[in-house]
């Protein structure tokens, strides 16, 4: 094998591990899911959860590691399915920051290939309620 076929294959690899290594850094909403990242903060916090379609609930660490937890409650479910209607996720921006803020907590939410960015400054009506849900149905788990 030649040096310049090792090269290659070397930065083939270095590629392939970076994508696998991005993917474990936030959770993924599946098709139907619904997932929230809560990073930021003085100490620098960093969780998530992810809830699939199927009630499938996992939970992702500061070190992005992903656990699978208790599934919903029903009474959870339900008021999940409520919210998510009543998000008009084609109406809310991608972004919605204040730049000029420190230290506050940022809330990376995710649904059907959409996705907020939010620290609570602004009052976003149902989805502030919908990220409020899925902190405490994290906490809950935790």
């Amino acid at each position: 094998m030649t040096t310049r076929t090792r090269l290659l294959l070397a930065l083939l690899a270095g590629a392939l591990l970076l994508t696998g290594c991005s993917e474990l850094s936030a959770p993924r909403a599946a098709a139907d899911g619904v997932s929230l990242t809560v990073s930021g903060g003085f100490a620098g916090v960093r969780h998530g959860i992810e809830v699939g379609p199927g009630d499938a609930v996992f939970l992702t660490d500061r070190k992005g590691g992903r656990e699978q937890t208790d599934a919903l409650t029903p009474a959870e479910r339900k008021k999940l399915d409520s919210l998510l209607d009543a998000v008009d996720f084609g109406e809310l921006p991608s972004r919605s920051v204040a730049e000029n803020a420190r230290d506050r907590f940022e809330y990376r939410l995710q649904h059907d290939g959409h996705t907020l960015v939010t620290d609570g400054s602004t009052d976003l009506g149902p989805a502030r309620d919908l990220i409020a849900h899925l902190e405490s149905c994290m906490q809950a788990r935790r």
